[in-house]
């Protein structure tokens, strides 16, 4: 039996060439590469403004489709064909990418949390891109990350009646400021509190490209990494 493969690509307008062409290279390799698992695959697309809203109608999608794997995908990245099945081939509940941030200068969007309980930027290098590298970290982006859909029943075990309102996109305050997290922040926040561990691979995460004026690198955050750090809050 193919192991169901939900792609969720959440978009405000229309998606960039370059992401397209990208996608269109995972699927055919997805698919047809020797020796790889036997994968059914669905696309799910979400377009409006609202992204809390975007991811919240495409995991239920994801979920009602019976999907084994969800591959949240933002349509301005590029990333290498088989970057599908490397991550299904970690075995892990949550394994994404720490691409760089659309800012110059850019920086991670993968934390850790601090033993102060403060998030504490985690980066990917070019050591541990070659080393092969997998971290745990608190936060990573939703931009190219892969779900094992089974992580949904300990997080509905822990949230028991509270399931049927779950609202894990909603995004929730720091504490102690007056900020709100992204709405991606706030769903990894959900998984940690029912005891799902999140992953970055920095191989991977080396192969990733955000697309802006420019494709932002893990090689251009590891050069600017003193001018994001000096950037005001």
């Amino acid at each position: 039996m193919a192991m169901k493969v939900a792609i969720c690509i959440p978009s405000y307008g229309d998606t960039k060439a370059d992401f397209t062409i990208s996608l269109a290279r995972l699927l055919v390799r997805s698919l047809t590469a020797p020796g790889a698992p036997r994968l059914e695959i669905e696309t799910f697309l979400a377009t409006s403004s609202d992204l809390v809203a975007n991811r919240t109608n495409l995991l239920q999608r994801a979920m009602a489709w019976q999907a084994r794997y969800l591959l949240w995908l933002d349509a301005d990245h590029i990333f290498p064909p088989d970057a599908l099945l490397r991550l299904i081939g970690r075995r892990l509940p949550v394994v994404g990418c720490n691409y760089p941030r659309r800012s110059e200068p850019t920086g991670p969007v993968a934390s850790r949390m601090g033993e102060d309980g403060q998030y504490a930027h985690v980066w990917t290098t070019e050591a541990k891109a070659k080393a092969g590298e997998v971290e745990e970290v608190a936060v990573s982006g939703l931009g190219f990350c892969l779900m094992d859909m089974l992580i949904f029943r300990d997080v509905q075990a822990h949230l028991g009646a509270g399931w049927a309102t779950w609202a894990p996109f909603d995004r929730k305050r720091v504490p102690s400021t007056n900020a709100r997290m992204g709405e991606d922040a706030s769903f990894f926040a959900e998984l940690r509190a029912a005891g799902v561990t999140v992953h970055v691979d920095h191989a991977l995460s080396w192969q990733i490209g955000h697309i802006g004026e420019r494709v932002f690198t893990n090689a251009d955050a590891e050069a600017e990494r003193a001018a994001f750090a000096a950037r005001p809050a």
